[in-house]
């Protein structure tokens, strides 16, 4: 296994398949890439959600979270993505040639879950690379 793609959020369940990846790597000598994906499509439902600012404030709050990733993961790659998380996550890692994604359970974002179905459930039917739902 070279390379493992983590999404991340922030969340409690991201923050253990960060561990995951982690402990993975370690012993494989994997490549880490963390991601976190600034989910555009769920701001394109309302004009009221989609104006600059709260984008601008998004891709800040993602920022912070691969800040906090590369805090426990220092030789891990990141990268902010933007539009619909599981596409996103699941391109990038065709891109990166990823044997692995890695990404929790459940996320921070409810109002996705209610109106589209939750990013590891998505990820698990869409993605052409296998894929490790963390509890």
């Amino acid at each position: 296994m070279k390379t493992i793609v983590v999404a991340y959020d922030g969340s409690q369940h991201a923050k253990k398949a960060l561990e995951t990846a982690k402990a993975m790597a370690e012993k494989f000598g994997s490549k880490i890439y963390v991601v976190h994906v600034v989910d555009t499509a769920v701001l394109s439902l309302s004009e009221a959600f989609s104006t600059p600012s709260v984008v601008k404030s998004l891709r800040e709050s993602g920022e912070r979270a691969l800040r906090e990733a590369l805090g426990v993961i220092p030789t891990a790659e990141s990268k902010l993505l933007e539009g619909d998380p599981p596409h996103e996550i699941a391109k990038f890692a065709k891109e990166v040639k990823a044997d692995l994604i890695v990404v929790g359970s459940r996320g921070l974002s409810t109002i996705r879950k209610s109106l589209l179905g939750s990013v590891a459930s998505r990820l698990v039917q869409e993605s052409d690379v296998s894929v490790l739902v963390v509890k």
